[in-house]
C-alpha cells in the first residue's frame, strides 16, 4: 500500500499548535491509498506534496483520491492558488468529471492558459466541440491561447471535420508565431486531412523543416481516411527517402491504402518490409492487416500463408492468433479440405463457439455444397443472428429447397433486406406467386421497397410466376433503375414469351446505361425461346465486350432451337475459347428437339471427356437413341446411369423428377406415381373421375 504525506501548514499561526504532536490519518475506503495530515511544516513542502498528490491522482484517472484530496485542500484553504486549482481542474478532466471541472474553473479568482486549455480539453473528450469552440472564443477576450490551446483545438476541428475551423485555428497559429511547434503543425495536419482537405495538410507537411515520423503518418492516413490511396503510398515513399522509419501506425495505414491499389508488386514490397521487421512480424494488428490486404483481393492462397507462418510459430514460447474477424474472412474461401481444418484448428484453440467465425463456417460448407455440415453446424449454434438465419436461407435456397427456405423465414425475429432477397428468390424457385405477395406487403410495410436490389428482385419473382403485369409495373414505378433492372426486365419478358417487347427494352437500355454480361445473355436468351435468330445474331456480331462462355452457350441454344443444328455445330468450331460443358450441353439439347443422332454423339463424347460424373447427357443420349429405335444403344446408355446411380451415394445420383402446386398459400409437392400424400385416396378418386369423363366424352365423339 503506498503512501502520500499531505503535511498541514495552517493558515493561521495561532490555532496551529493546539496539539502539535497529534496526528491525524485519513482513508480513502476505496482506494489503496494513505493519506496524512502531518503537523507544522515550511510552506514550499506543504505545496510540493498537495501537486504531488493531485499529479498521482490525475496519472491514476482515480477519481475518489481526487476528491478526497480536494476536500482536504479546501480544509486548508489554499483552493485559490492558481497552481493548485488547474491541477484539480486537470485531475476532474481527465477523470472524465467534467462537470467538477467545470466547477472549480468557475471559482477561480485568476484563469491562466493552462485552465482554459484544460476545460477546452475535457469539452473535447466528452465529443462537445461546440463548446469547446464556445469557450475557446470566450478565452479570446481575456487571454492570449499558447501551442497546447491551439493543438487541443484542431484535435475538436478533426472530430467535427470542419475545415474552416481548421484553417481559423492555422490562423491563430500564424498570428501568434506557433508554427515552429511540431506537436501542434502534426495535429493541423491531422485535422486538414480528417476535413477532407488533404492538399492543405501535404501542404503543412512540407512547410515543416523537421519531419517526424507522426506528421508523415497523419498525412498519409489522412490520404488513406479520404480514399486517396495512391497518394498516401506516394507519401510513404517520400517518407522513407526522408529517411524517417515508419512506426506502426503507418504500416497499418500503408497496408490499408494498398487493400485498395490491387497491385501484386506494391504488395510484395510492402510485405517484404513487414517480413524484414521482427517487430512488426511479431505484431498481430500488422499481420491481421497484411493477411486481409491479400484476402481482400483475391489473393487467398499468399493469406494463408501468412496464416501458416504467423499462427504456427511461437515466440517466446507464446502463440499467436489473427484476430476473429481476419480468421472469418480466411475461412470464407476455403476449398473443403482446408476449410474443415482450419475449422479443426479453431475448435481446438478455443475460438468457438463464436457467431461471427460459425457463420463464416455456414457460408464455407455451402459453397463446398456440403449441406448435411450445414446442417449439423446450423443445429448446435448457440446464438443464432439474423446473418446466421440468412446464410441459412440462402443455402436451403442454392441447395434447391426453397419450400424448407420459406419455413425458416418464419422463426427469424429481425429480418433484413437479405433475409428478403433470399426468400424472393425462394419464391421464384417456387413460382410461388402468393408468398411472393406476402414478402412483398412486408417489403413495402417495413420501408425497405425503395431499394433498387429489392425491386429487381420482385420483377425476378413476379416474372417467374407468371404475373408479368406485375413486374411491368414495379418497373415503371422505380424511381432509379440501375443495368440490374434493366435486365431483369429483359429477363421477365424472354421467359414470358414476349421478345418483342424484351428487344424494345434492350434497345432503351442501350440509350441510358452502358450493357453489362448479363444484359447481353438475357437478351440472347430472349431471341432464342421466342425464333428471334436474325435479331439475336445481330446483338451478338454488334457487342461490345468479349464474349463469354454463356453468350455461345445462347447462341448455340438459340440456333439449335430454330432446327440448325448443323449451323450452331459450326458456330461451336468457330468459337474464339474452348468450347464448355454449356455450350455442348446446348448442342445435345437441340439435338434431342430435332432427332439428330449424329451430331448428338459428337456432343457426347465431348461431354463424356468434360463431365464423366454427370448424367444429364447419358439420360438425353439415351432418349434421343431410343427415339431413332436404336434400342440397344439406348438400354447400354440407361444401364451406365444406373450402375452410376447404384455406385454412388448422395453428389452423384440423378435427383428424382418432382412437381409442385400451391394450394392455399402451402407449397405441396410430388412425384410420379406418388402415394405418400395424407389426401392420396381422395386424388386418385378424383383422377379415375376426370379419365371416366374423358373416356365418355371419346366414346360418344367416336360413336357420332
Amino acid at each position: 500500500m503506498s503512501c502520500i504525506v499531505l503535511h498541514h501548514f495552517p493558515i493561521n499561526l495561532s490555532q496551529s499548535n493546539s496539539n502539535p504532536d497529534q496526528k491525524k490519518l485519513f482513508i480513502n475506503p476505496k482506494s489503496n491509498v494513505r493519506i496524512k495530515d502531518c503537523t507544522f511544516q515550511p510552506h514550499e513542502e506543504l505545496f510540493t506534496n498537495v501537486l504531488n498528490s493531485l499529479s498521482l491522482s490525475t496519472k491514476r484517472r482515480d477519481s475518489n483520491l481526487g476528491s478526497s484530496l480536494h476536500a482536504q485542500i479546501s480544509k486548508l484553504g489554499i483552493t485559490t492558488d492558481v497552481l493548485i486549482s488547474n491541477s484539480l481542474l486537470s485531475m476532474y478532466a481527465k477523470c472524465n468529471l467534467t462537470q467538477d471541472a467545470h466547477k472549480v474553473f468557475n471559482e477561480m479568482p485568476l484563469r491562466t492558459v493552462a485552465s482554459w486549455t484544460s476545460l477546452i480539453w475535457a469539452y473535447c473528450q466528452e465529443e462537445r466541440e461546440h463548446d469547446a469552440i464556445s469557450l475557446f472564443k470566450k478565452m479570446l477576450e481575456n487571454l492570449q491561447p499558447n501551442e497546447h490551446t491551439l493543438a487541443v483545438l484542431t484535435q475538436a476541428c478533426a472530430k467535427m471535420g470542419s475545415f474552416e475551423l481548421t484553417r481559423v485555428i492555422h490562423c491563430y497559429a500564424v498570428k501568434f508565431g506557433l508554427t515552429s511547434d511540431g506537436f501542434l503543425m502534426n495535429c493541423l495536419i491531422d485535422a486538414y486531412a480528417k476535413s477532407g482537405s488533404t492538399e492543405s495538410a501535404e501542404m503543412v507537411l512540407d512547410m515543416l523543416s523537421n519531419r517526424d515520423v507522426v506528421a508523415w503518418t497523419s498525412a498519409i492516413s489522412g490520404h488513406v481516411w479520404n480514399g486517396r490511396a495512391d497518394k498516401a503510398i506516394n507519401l510513404f515513399f517520400r517518407m522513407q527517402e526522408d529517411d524517417v522509419q515508419p512506426n506502426e501506425v503507418t504500416i497499418l495505414s500503408v497496408l490499408h491504402a494498398c487493400s485498395c491499389i490491387n497491385q501484386t508488386c506494391l504488395f510484395q514490397y510492402i510485405h517484404g518490409l513487414v517480413v524484414k521487421s521482427t517487430e512488426w512480424f511479431r505484431n498481430s494488428l500488422v499481420m491481421n492487416s497484411l493477411v486481409e490486404m491479400y484476402l481482400v483481393n483475391g489473393f487467398f492462397h499468399e493469406g494463408v500463408k501468412i496464416f501458416c507462418s504467423f499462427c504456427f510459430m511461437s515466440f517466446n514460447g507464446e502463440s499467436n492468433f489473427l484476430c476473429i474477424e481476419t480468421m472469418a474472412k480466411l475461412i470464407q474461401g476455403c476449398s473443403l479440405k482446408l476449410g474443415e481444418g482450419i475449422h479443426g484448428y479453431l475448435v481446438k484453440n478455443g475460438f468457438l463457439p463464436c457467431n461471427v467465425i460459425e457463420n463464416s463456417l455456414l457460408v464455407m460448407y455451402s459453397r463446398n455444397d456440403r449441406y448435411d455440415s450445414v446442417n449439423l453446424l446450423f443445429g448446435i449454434m448457440r446464438f443464432k443472428d439474423t446473418v446466421t438465419w440468412n446464410t441459412m436461407i440462402s443455402c436451403l435456397v442454392k441447395n434447391k429447397q426453397p419450400e424448407n427456405a420459406l419455413k425458416l423465414l418464419t422463426q427469424i425475429s429481425s429480418p433484413d433486406f437479405v433475409t428478403m432477397i433470399s426468400s424472393l428468390q425462394a419464391c421464384s424457385s417456387l413460382a410461388s406467386l402468393q408468398l411472393g405477395e406476402i414478402i412483398h406487403g412486408y417489403i413495402i410495410r417495413t420501408g425497405m421497397i425503395n431499394d433498387i436490389i429489392l425491386q429487381n428482385s420482385l420483377i425476378d419473382m413476379y416474372a417467374k410466376s407468371g404475373n408479368l403485369c406485375l413486374s411491368e409495373r414495379i418497373f415503371i414505378e422505380m424511381n432509379s433503375k440501375d443495368v440490374g433492372s434493366w435486365n431483369s426486365m429483359i429477363m421477365s419478358y424472354g421467359i414470358n414469351s414476349d421478345g418483342i417487347s424484351a428487344l424494345s427494352i434492350f434497345k432503351h437500355l442501350m440509350k441510358t446505361h452502358q450493357p453489362n454480361d448479363i444484359t447481353f445473355v438475357n437478351i440472347l436468351a430472349a431471341c432464342g425461346h421466342n425464333g428471334l435468330i436474325t435479331e439475336g445474331l445481330e446483338i451478338f456480331d454488334r457487342m461490345e465486350i468479349e464474349p463469354r462462355m454463356e453468350h455461345y452457350a445462347c447462341m448455340v441454344d438459340l440456333l439449335g432451337r430454330a432446327g440448325k443444328v448443323e449451323e450452331a455445330e459450326a458456330f461451336i468450331a468457330k468459337m474464339t475459347m474452348s468450347p464448355g460443358g454449356d455450350v455442348w450441353g446446348a448442342l445435345l439439347g437441340a439435338c434431342l428437339l430435332f432427332n439428330n443422332v449424329e451430331v448428338a454423339e459428337r456432343a457426347v463424347r465431348h461431354l463424356g471427356v468434360m463431365e464423366p460424373n454427370r448424367n444429364y447427357w447419358k439420360v438425353s443420349m439415351a432418349n434421343i437413341y431410343a427415339r431413332n429405335g436404336r434400342w440397344e444403344d439406348a438400354a447400354k446408355m440407361r444401364n451406365e446411369v444406373k450402375k452410376k446411380n447404384d455406385g454412388v451415394e448422395g453428389h452423384g445420383r440423378k435427383e428424382e423428377g418432382w412437381s409442385c402446386l400451391e394450394i392455399r398459400g402451402e407449397m405441396v409437392r410430388f412425384v410420379t406415381a406418388d402415394l405418400n400424400h395424407q389426401q392420396i385416396h381422395e386424388i386418385y378418386r378424383v383422377l379415375n373421375g376426370i379419365h371416366s369423363h374423358i373416356r365418355e366424352a371419346y366414346c360418344k365423339e367416336f360413336l357420332i
